[in-house]
């Protein structure tokens, strides 16, 4: 008889290689006396459940999932940063993890949107700072390995040298810091090395952060418009803040840490053949670009295919993050701007239409935001270039023109579906992520076998319900359609 059978009930050998490592002090093991104790980094999840993943684990689309659950919870609105804060804290678990600058004007709710994202992780997951002396990344013996380091105001790392050393961590997978100590033969070297790999989340009100850690960031601006204000005092009035059950989400990012986490982007070659090679600062964001990727497909490891251990990436997991970061990515290699600071050229244009200049506070009156706001936006402008400030004099009332042209709104990550298309040009019409003949996909104790060039199954004319695909035949007798997130159906 056919019938359907859930994933969750699958079971089979489990892939119990940490990934994440058990941290361990520079002098051992036992802490010294009046040291806090330290996280251990171990993801506490047994065999069972890493053989069954945690329902939420079987989400089709747990970004929508977590949304929906930060709006029930009193967050108005943000759903993007929230989104790109909530992968990027996933992809700690990655070799190569993606750091986030959420930027805002005062009051504007970054750090309360980032201390609500982070709240879905467990203690192990991060650890969080109101600021820090110059040699504190140093000296401090804190686990950084695989975790995110969260300051909630990026002033609190202003420092020369302590910029220096988060970009160290975030660059080179660690701190190597010489200094000299006293000891029975006299003054001797000492090494400290402070592994990695580490991420950032921070937030600011500055248009920019240092220079040179700027670009090992992305970027992200909190919504500063007058519908997102009244969103918020709508929250406020409904009564929503709430706290969140937060226990399924870190059981979630539990299993996922006690499993395999490396992920296979078999369109990556494709994507950067479809990418305008427009700015050095690419170098920096294209591999950002495939963190994501690789976060969202880890995050979706129970609905995706895993093929010699590693799971293998979606068009669907690019297009999630395409969505998240493509006017992102844009704006920061120059080929875009904000649809803020585009709103804010504009009105600067429209005050100046007879010729002339105007103020920010007819700005900010034009554009119903306040003052602060407004001169934030106007800062960002003229760092583009596209506003002039006419006034020469510290401490005086801007006086305001327009400047260069607005760029056009260029998009540079590719559509998905060209995307899809470069794939298909390049691999006869079937996107796989290794050109061999057959490969072996392991779904729970079944042994896959499927033609990766033609993309033909086995002797059978079972169809996928969901998507009409034809079903893949594993070695137990069953079918099982690998095509997208959410048909974790069995055929048997």
């Amino acid at each position: 008889m056919t019938s359907f059978v859930d994933m969750r009930d699958w079971t089979g050998p489990a892939d119990e290689r940490y990934f994440v490592e058990r941290a361990r002090r520079q002098n051992g093991e036992a802490n010294e006396p009046g040291r806090d104790e330290v996280v251990d980094m171990t993801p506490t999840v047994s065999t069972a459940t890493l053989q069954h993943p945690p329902r939420l684990a079987l989400e089709p689309d747990l970004l929508a999932r977590f949304a929906d659950e930060l709006q029930t919870i009193g967050v108005a609105g943000e759903r993007r940063a929230a989104l790109l804060l909530y992968l990027a804290m996933t992809s700690r678990l990655l070799p190569r993890i993606v750091s986030v600058a959420v930027k805002g004007p005062s009051a504007g709710g970054k750090s309360y949107l980032a201390k609500q994202v982070v709240s879905y992780f467990p203690p192990s997951a991060y650890y969080t700072l109101s600021g820090m002396s110059e040699h504190a990344l140093v000296y401090d013996e804190t686990p950084l390995v695989h975790r995110m380091i969260v300051i909630y105001e990026a002033v609190g790392m202003a420092g020369e040298l302590q910029t220096y050393l988060v970009r160290s961590l975030l660059s080179e997978d660690h701190i190597r810091y010489v200094t000299v100590e006293k000891t029975k033969e006299g003054i001797r070297p000492k090494v400290i090395d402070r592994p990695g790999p580490t991420g950032l989340i921070t937030t600011t009100t500055a248009v920019h952060l240092h220079p040179e850690n700027e670009t090992r960031l992305l970027s992200v601006t909190v919504n500063d418009s007058p519908a997102q204000t009244h969103a918020v005092l709508l929250a406020h009035a409904d009564g929503r803040e709430l706290s969140g059950d937060v226990g399924p989400w870190h059981e979630l990012q539990d299993w996922l840490a006690a499993g395999t986490t490396a992920v296979d982007v078999p369109f990556a070659r494709n994507l950067a053949e479809a990418i305008p090679p427009v700015a050095v600062r690419l170098r920096r964001d294209f591999p950002a670009v495939l963190s994501l990727i690789r976060a969202h497909a880890l995050l979706h490891r129970a609905t995706r295919e895993i093929v010699n251990g590693s799971i293998v990436a979606t068009i669907a997991d690019y297009a999630a993050v395409r969505e998240l970061v493509a006017d992102l990515v844009s704006d920061a290699v120059g080929m875009t701007v904000t649809d803020a600071v585009r709103e804010t050229v504009r009105a600067v244009g429209d005050l100046t239409l007879e010729g002339g200049e105007t103020s920010i506070t007819k700005l900010a009156a034009t554009l119903a935001i306040d003052k602060a706001s407004a001169s934030r936006r106007v800062r960002s402008a003229i760092d583009g270039g596209y506003l002039q400030n006419l006034e020469d004099r510290r401490g005086r009332p801007a006086r305001l023109t327009l400047g260069d042209p607005l760029p056009d709104e260029v998009t540079i990550l590719p559509d998905p579906d060209q995307v899809l298309q470069c794939c298909s040009d390049t691999r006869g019409g079937h996107m796989q992520p290794d050109p061999v003949a057959m490969a072996h996909v392991v779904f729970g104790d079944d042994l896959v076998h499927h033609d990766d060039r033609a993309g033909d199954h086995k002797d059978h004319d079972h169809h996928c319900p969901t998507c009409g695909r034809a079903m893949v035949a594993t070695s137990a007798g069953r079918y099982v359609c690998t095509n997208a997130p959410g048909h974790a159906k069995v055929l048997t």
